[in-house]
C-alpha cells in the first residue's frame, strides 16, 4: 500500500504579503520577490512584487508585472506611476507620459509624479515642459523647509575631528588635518542653540572623526541625554574596551550605529584600512549584547563597494551567523565628489555606484533638515561629508543657528537646488546623493 501524501497547507496570501513585507523592509529583496512569486497572478502581489523588481534594477520584468496588475485594475494610478517608472529606466519615455497624466490630474501635489514626469518630459525632448515639472518637484520638497523659517530638525554634531582609520568609501585623502576635539563651551552652546529651536535629535556624525576618540565622550553623550535630546551616534567601532563598552548600556541613547561591511579579515581590512577584523568582530558582538534589552537601537551599517549587492549580501549573511541581524546596507557614495567609485554619468558627470542616468538633481534631504556643526563651533551646511568646511555657514559661537541658516550662504546654495543647479557649490556639484 503506497503511503499516503500528506495535502500541502493552503497559502495564506495575507501571511505572504506580511512576510515579504518584513523581508523587504529587512533589504533582503530578492527573497522576498521570490516569496511573492507563491502569489503569482494576485494582483496586490503583483503590484507590490513590481516594485521590488524595479529597485533591483529589473525594469522590463517590473513592466510584465505592472501591465498585468492594470488589467485586472484599469486606471489604478499607483501602477500606472510604476509602469510609467518602469519605461522611463528602459527609456521609453514616449510611452510613460500618457500614464503620467491622469496621474498628475488627480494628484498636483505630489512632488513624485511632478519629478518623474519631468524625466519623462525631457527625455521624450519636451524640454521646456520638463523643467517646469522638475522645478515643481523641487519647490514641493523645500516647502517643508521654507514653513519652518529654514530652521532644522536635526543637528550633526562633530565631537571628534580624528580618526583612527583611512576607510577606503571616506575622503580621508582631501583631509587638510586629522585632530581636534569638541570643547566644553562649544557644546553648550550647540545644546543651547539645539534647545532654543525645538531640535529633538541630537546625532555625533560628521563627515571626518570617530566620536569615542573624544577624551570625554562618556560624560558628553551624559549630559545631551540628560538635556532630553534624542542621541545617537556613529562609529567604527575600534575605540573599545570592555569597561567602555559596559558603560555604553547606562548612557540611554537613541542609537548606535557600528560602521561594519565583510566577511572576513581581507573583505573588511581592505576597506576599514588600520582596523583588525578579530579585534573589531569582538567588539560588534560585546556592544550588541551591552545594548540589548536597552532602549538603545542598535544597528550595523554596511556601506559596500564594488559589487556592492553581493558584498552587502556576504555581509549580512557573516553577521547573522553571530546573531546580529539589524544591518542596514547601501552602496557606497561618493562623499561629496571627493572618492571616485561606480561609473561616471554621461549626463551628469558625476561618478556614482547607482544608475543615476534616468534621474535628476533634486535638493538635498539632509541639506534641508539638518544642520552640521564642527568641533571648533563652525556650522556647515552638510554635515555628512564636509570635512574641510568649504560649506560653512558662519560659527556657533558667533551666532544663533536660525540667523545662520537664513543668512546668505545657506540660501545661495537653496536657491542652486532649487535652479537644478549646483555646479559651482562645493561637494555639492559633484555629490551623488542628491540623484535618486
Amino acid at each position: 500500500m503506497k503511503p499516503t501524501r500528506k495535502k500541502p497547507k493552503p497559502m495564506d496570501p495575507a501571511a505572504i504579503l506580511a512576510e515579504a513585507n518584513s523581508l523587504a523592509k529587512s533589504q533582503m529583496l530578492p527573497e522576498a520577490t521570490e516569496l511573492l512569486k507563491r502569489l503569482d497572478g494576485l494582483p496586490e502581489a503583483d503590484f507590490r512584487r513590481a516594485a521590488l523588481l524595479l529597485v533591483q534594477e529589473f525594469p522590463a520584468e517590473a513592466e510584465a508585472l505592472y501591465r498585468r496588475v492594470l488589467a485586472a485594475a484599469p486606471g489604478h494610478l499607483d501602477t500606472m506611476v510604476g509602469l510609467a517608472g518602469s519605461l522611463v529606466e528602459q527609456g521609453r519615455a514616449d510611452e510613460a507620459l500618457p500614464l503620467l497624466e491622469p496621474a498628475a490630474r488627480a494628484l498636483p501635489q505630489s512632488g513624485r509624479i511632478a519629478y518623474l514626469a519631468g524625466i519623462a518630459l525631457d527625455e521624450a525632448g519636451r524640454t521646456k515642459e520638463a523643467a517646469a515639472q522638475l522645478a515643481k518637484a523641487r519647490t514641493l520638497l523645500v516647502a517643508p523647509a521654507e514653513r519652518r523659517q529654514l530652521v532644522p530638525y536635526e543637528i550633526y554634531v562633530q565631537l571628534s575631528r580624528r580618526c583612527n582609520l583611512h576607510c577606503t568609501m571616506c575622503g580621508w585623502e582631501i583631509w587638510k588635518e586629522n585632530s581636534g576635539f569638541m570643547e566644553e563651551p562649544v557644546f553648550e552652546r550647540v545644546i543651547a542653540e539645539a534647545k532654543a529651536l525645538g531640535i529633538k535629535n541630537m546625532m555625533m556624525l560628521a563627515g571626518q572623526g570617530e566620536p569615542f576618540l573624544h577624551p570625554r565622550i562618556f560624560e558628553t553623550l551624559e549630559r545631551a541625554v540628560a538635556e532630553g535630546f534624542e542621541v545617537g551616534i556613529v562609529t567604527n567601532g575600534t575605540p573599545f574596551t570592555p569597561e567602555r563598552i559596559a558603560r555604553l548600556s547606562g548612557l540611554g541613547l537613541a542609537s548606535l550605529q557600528f560602521s561594519f561591511a565583510g566577511w572576513d579579515a581581507q573583505s573588511y581590512e581592505s576597506v576599514y584600512v588600520g582596523a583588525k577584523f578579530d579585534r573589531t568582530v569582538a567588539n560588534l558582538k560585546a556592544i550588541a549584547a551591552a545594548l540589548k534589552g536597552t532602549r538603545t537601537r542598535f544597528t550595523v551599517k554596511a556601506v559596500a563597494q564594488g559589487d556592492w549587492q553581493e558584498s552587502a549580501r556576504k555581509t549580512k549573511t557573516f553577521l547573522a551567523g553571530h546573531g546580529i541581524d539589524q544591518v542596514w546596507t547601501v552602496a557606497a557614495n561618493n562623499f561629496g565628489g571627493s572618492v571616485q567609485c561606480g561609473n561616471l554619468s554621461q549626463r551628469h558627470q558625476v561618478w556614482s555606484l547607482k544608475s543615476i542616468d534616468h534621474h535628476r538633481l533634486m535638493p538635498c534631504r539632509i541639506f534641508l533638515k539638518a544642520v552640521g556643526v564642527f568641533c571648533d563651533g563652525t556650522v556647515t551646511a552638510c554635515g555628512c561629508y564636509d570635512s574641510n568646511g568649504q560649506l560653512r555657514l558662519g560659527n556657533i559661537m558667533d551666532q544663533g543657528l536660525k540667523e545662520i541658516r537664513n543668512g546668505d550662504a545657506y540660501r545661495r546654495i537653496l536657491d542652486g537646488f532649487l535652479r537644478g543647479d549646483v555646479r559651482d557649490v562645493p561637494m555639492c556639484g559633484k555629490c551623488d546623493d542628491p540623484f535618486g
